[in-house]
């Protein structure tokens, strides 16, 4: 057997249990302070816990020593023994393990310190410790509330801010629902259009899939929108008609946005948080207010800005419209001053002609001429019949150029047109500019000649001012396709381009590249509403100091 002897030295009363918890050994400090120990059951009778740092469901019929007897591990505790006489000790209880044996001390604290002033200091302790801990409570309480407001404050001045720097709906609903998002620890926000028999989701914070979706709420939910409260609830689909459900559900609240007595829409919020919504009720309807203030706003704007884009529409076709007039006048014009011009000119020209034609008899019959006399005269009648021939020819030209006796639309050859064009042009030509024709067999061409002419004379024009521009051997080079039942008409040139900045106005109305007294303009806005009256398109591939290539298609009808 173990000795357990030199536990005599201990200043501390010591008994020692065997596994059985049967008492084995005990000091003499032991037996000197419990002189009125018999057994072990009534030795246990005469304690009460004090302070006991071991909890138990039986605490109430278990005596100190029961517990530490029970307890696998070590243990420590405050207790009262109530002696024979009547005395009371207070001991501090503790126990250990020694090899196979519970040791347990009992040492005497009764002369330093009496329990009953142990228990009032520390509930006077316990209570100073309530006061100050109730105090700091309401301190940190009141500081969380400050700190609150002045977010609060914070996110309502923000978006304030945004709402007054600018009228776009997107951003206004961007920074309202952002604010809302990271105030509520949301994982999902939107708002929702109020239509006839539901929402519509126009713009969402997390899930950009879910903008346009139609949603459809519980009746107790419209009813609180209906009375502009906010709604919270837990939910385990956003809203009735939803395909899917949220995971583990989620709590939903629900903002109305109100513009007086119209519902304008809602905001939709998602937490995984658990919430009290009385202490963001006032920021919420705050931020409701003034979302709703903007929606008006912005809505208001909107129309303003449709309505002056619609009327600046209006404006640029009545402009394209009296542009049209204009030229359609002016050909008119044109058309009755080339009529009277011509007969003008074929007038003295058959005057001319009769002459030339008159003397040439007469030389051929004259016999009072050298021969060098008649060859210098018949050199000269050649030269005029060849002036008289060129006058007729541009005199044609001109008539069936303005066509003013022809019918609108018809059947013509475009390959001829554009060499017409080419004719009239011949001035701007000269020698200086070389035309390349790659002209296909092309079908006859249901348009109005008249128009064409236009657009053609307008490109080549053009073509020959960008060419003049440059030093080099001006090229232009015209070709006429069919393909897929359109025709295509490519004139491509080889002078200074377009510059790419003003690449997107060339055919405004009224744009013009040249100098003031320099002509009346480009012609493009013109060219580009007869090709669109034609259902075809007018587009060009240009590059600085490389030239430009205009492409116009048009459909070819098949008109009897």
């Amino acid at each position: 057997m173990l000795d357990l002897s030199f536990f005599d030295n201990y200043a501390d009363a010591v008994c020692i249990f065997s596994i059985n918890n049967e008492i084995i050994f005990k000091n003499n400090r032991f037996i000197s302070t419990f002189l009125d120990f018999k057994t072990l059951d009534k030795f246990k009778t005469k304690f009460n816990f004090n302070l006991c740092f071991l909890s138990s469901e039986n605490i109430t019929s278990l005596t100190p020593i029961d517990i530490l007897l029970k307890s696998k591990e070590n243990f420590h505790t405050i207790a009262s023994y109530q002696k024979s006489n009547g005395e009371f000790l207070y001991l501090y209880i503790y126990s250990f393990t020694y090899f196979d044996y519970k040791v347990v001390i009992f040492k005497d604290i009764t002369k330093e310190d009496s329990l009953s002033n142990l228990i009032k200091k520390y509930n006077e302790l316990e209570s100073k410790y309530n006061e100050v801990k109730e105090s700091t409570k309401k301190f940190y309480k009141l500081q969380e509330h400050a700190q609150t407001q002045v977010l609060k404050m914070g996110i309502i001045n923000k978006i304030s801010l945004v709402i007054r720097e600018t009228n776009d709906m997107e951003t206004i609903l961007s920074s309202a629902l952002e604010e809302i998002h990271n105030l509520l620890g949301s994982f999902k926000t939107y708002f929702s259009m109020k239509e006839k028999n539901g929402f519509r989701i126009i713009y969402s914070v997390a899930d950009k899939s879910d903008i346009n979706l139609f949603c459809e709420y519980e009746s107790d939910v419209v009813q609180n929108i209906r009375n502009k409260d906010i709604f919270i609830s837990s939910c385990l689909k956003e809203y009735v008609n939803a395909s899917r459900f949220i995971s583990n559900g989620a709590t939903r609240i629900i903002i109305p946005v109100y513009n007086k007595n119209r519902l304008l829409g809602i905001i939709v919020t998602f937490t995984k948080q658990k919430i009290s919504i009385d202490d963001n009720r006032e920021i919420l309807q705050s931020i409701s207010v003034q979302l709703a203030s903007s929606i008006i706003q912005a809505g208001l704007i909107t129309q303003l800005n449709k309505k002056n884009k619609k009327l600046q529409k209006t404006l640029n076709e009545l402009k394209e419209t009296q542009l049209q007039l204009i030229n359609s006048e002016k050909m008119a014009s044109l058309g009755q001053l080339i009529s009277g011009v011509a007969h003008e000119i074929n007038t003295p020209l058959a005057s001319i002609n009769s002459n030339n034609n008159l003397i040439k008899r007469i030389i051929t019959n004259s016999d009072n001429l050298t021969i060098e006399q008649i060859n210098i005269i018949k050199d000269l009648n050649n030269i005029d019949i060849e002036a008289s021939n060129r006058i007729s020819n541009i005199v044609k030209s001109l008539k069936r150029f303005v066509r003013l006796d022809e019918a609108e639309f018809q059947k013509t050859d475009i390959n001829k047109e554009i060499d017409l064009t080419l004719k009239l042009i011949t001035h701007e030509l000269k020698n200086k500019i070389r035309v390349v024709k790659n002209y296909s067999q092309l079908p006859p061409v249901y348009c109005s000649v008249n128009m064409l002419n236009q657009v053609f004379m307008n490109i080549l024009v053009n073509a020959c001012h960008s060419i003049a521009q440059k030093d080099v051997e001006g090229i232009i080079e015209i070709s006429t396709i069919v393909r897929e039942g359109n025709l295509i008409v490519k004139i491509k040139d080889n002078g200074v381009g377009i510059p790419l900045e003003i690449q997107n106005k060339i055919f405004d109305v009224g744009f013009t590249t040249k100098k003031i007294g320099v002509g009346t303009g480009l012609g493009l806005s013109i060219s580009k509403k007869i090709i669109e009256l034609h259902k075809g398109s007018i587009n060009f591939i240009s590059k600085e100091n490389v030239g430009t290539e205009f492409i116009i298609t048009i459909p070819i009808l098949n008109k009897n």
